[in-house]
């Protein structure tokens, strides 16, 4: 087992190269810039001197939780469902993006959500196309081709065409799919743009002028709000979603914890957040389904 002494010791602190050292901080820069697990050690730090810093951070950890709750749930209960194979690399996404958000990596945190989210109307739309299937078995086979060929990056049909597919199978409302649409529209700004960097400052490498490593991160708070709007946005509507298209999800032990962790943890921020995909969450409750 790795102890975090260890860490001193290995390519995360390395003294040769600063652009690969994620613990990097020199004396003269300013107390916010650093490497990425530098930045990462430093938020609790900052939680002590600013608690709203709290809010986005732990409720979203919740989030993310709750999530393997449910997708794991999902995956016991159906293995073979194409929307239960694509959450599972969801959540390695969403932590991803948490992890990049809690290290100073704003934009690329954002960037994943948008993947995240593109990924979860495909997901949607193999499962409305398979639900509306009669028994015709090569219909079927067709859909796990086109799966197949999609696993491949040889199937990309644009977000419009797949959120119509979804529409016409009256998976999501006319209200749902215009939310969705501008949602994408919104995490793709982050595509083609930069954010605010540390100015690297000149120093002396023998007998060449360079810059310090200019790949090292700043902790902003703004950023960080930002970051964890989309992240709550993206969540709650795939949650959601899932719960509401899978109901035996709820009956069990993890998606009744997740259901109780949910509410524990956003009932009281309901009206600040102002989310219908939330709304619906905390009115959720485990009935028993009449078979």
């Amino acid at each position: 087992m790795i102890k975090k002494t260890d860490l001193t010791d290995s390519c995360a602190c390395c003294d040769e190269i600063d652009c690969i050292n994620l613990f990097c901080h020199k004396d003269d820069e300013a107390e916010s810039v650093g490497g990425e697990l530098y930045i990462y050690k430093q938020l609790n730090h900052k939680k002590l001197l600013d608690g709203e810093l709290n809010y986005y951070i732990c409720p979203n950890g919740i989030l993310l939780e709750c999530s393997c709750y449910i997708i794991e749930t999902l995956n016991e209960l159906l293995p073979n469902d194409y929307l239960a194979i694509i959450s599972k690399e969801l959540v390695r996404d969403m932590k991803a993006s948490f992890y990049l958000a809690m290290s100073g990596r704003y934009r690329q945190a954002i960037l994943i959500q948008r993947c995240v989210f593109e990924n979860f109307l495909y997901g949607m739309y193999f499962s409305t196309k398979y639900s509306s299937f009669s028994r015709n078995k090569d219909d079927y086979k067709d859909l796990k081709k086109e799966f197949d060929r999609w696993l491949t990056g040889d199937f990309k049909p644009g977000s419009a065409y797949i959120r119509n597919v979804i529409l016409l199978g009256r998976t999501i409302s006319r209200e749902e799919n215009k939310r969705w649409k501008d949602l994408y529209k919104e995490l793709s700004r982050f595509v083609h743009t930069i954010m605010k960097t540390p100015t690297g400052k000149a120093i002396e490498y023998e007998n060449f002028e360079i810059k310090s490593c200019l790949s090292k991160v700043e902790f902003d708070k703004d950023s960080l709000i930002e970051w964890s709007k989309y992240y709550q946005t993206v969540f709650f509507l795939i949650l959601n979603k899932l719960l509401y298209l899978y109901p035996p999800v709820k009956q069990e032990e993890a998606g009744k914890l997740a259901l109780k962790l949910l509410r524990v943890n956003f009932n009281d921020k309901r009206r600040e957040i102002n989310n219908p995909d939330l709304d619906k969450i905390l009115r959720m409750r485990a009935r028993k389904i009449i078979k």
